[in-house]
């Protein structure tokens, strides 16, 4: 007869903790797939601007590929930054803030064209990096270009 009837059979001890194992490994699993708390926001990417000042610029998830956004300041006679360097295929997007007066933004051999913006207004354009080498985007108001608000964008 067995001694102490309230022992547990070893091999059902076993398989309890086998069962218990196995149900925590599937809960474990499943709640790690999909969760938003594992994706990884995109990291802001700072240039310097010629004054040694610092301008965003940022990487935004799209439906397609992502775009990268360039804040450019246009003011009298000057585009900060003057060099801008993207990479062929890539989706940009400019952001040209006016500080004083009326600027606009043009890059002929890639078709962009900002419309004219007035002082302490932005404006924005999206095009597609397609052509690679060197080209100047300028002001096209008045003087401007001719008074040196040009800059370079290279495409690589």
């Amino acid at each position: 007869m067995n001694e102490g009837g309230n022992k547990m059979n070893p091999m059902m001890l076993v398989g309890v903790i086998v069962m218990i194992a196995i149900i925590g490994g599937v809960v474990m699993i499943s709640g790690q797939k999909g969760s938003p708390e594992s994706a990884t926001p995109t990291p802001e990417v700072m240039e310097a601007k010629p004054s040694g000042t610092m301008k965003a610029v940022t990487d935004t998830p799209g439906t397609d590929m992502e775009v990268k956004t360039i804040n450019i300041d246009a003011g009298s006679f000057y585009y900060d930054p003057k060099v801008i360097k993207v990479k062929k295929g890539e989706k940009v997007k400019i952001v040209m803030t006016s500080k004083d007066m009326m600027h606009d933004f043009n890059i002929d051999e890639l078709g962009v064209k900002l419309p004219i913006t007035k002082a302490g207004e932005t404006s924005e354009v999206e095009f597609t990096a397609d052509t690679i080498g060197t080209f100047e985007y300028y002001c096209s108001i008045g003087q401007h270009r001719k008074n040196g608000q040009v800059g370079t964008i290279i495409v690589e």
